[in-house]
């Protein structure tokens, strides 16, 4: 009896890690984009907007 490995676990083993260092890589991802705010800073020019269209909406 061979201690080695068979060559589908070397297989299994490798395509693991590959999946593993893709979560990873994902989970990295999503963490980056949970941090960044997801409104941009407001402009002048939208305030401006915003009033016009209040006073629109009146009857």
């Amino acid at each position: 009896m061979g201690s080695g490995l068979s060559t589908g676990a070397v297989v299994a083993i490798s395509f693991n890690c590959v999946i593993a260092l893709l979560v990873l890589i994902l989970f990295l991802i999503l963490c980056k984009a949970c941090q960044t705010p997801s409104c941009p800073k407001k402009s002048p020019d939208a305030d401006e907007t915003k009033n016009e269209e209040k006073y629109l909406l009146q009857p």
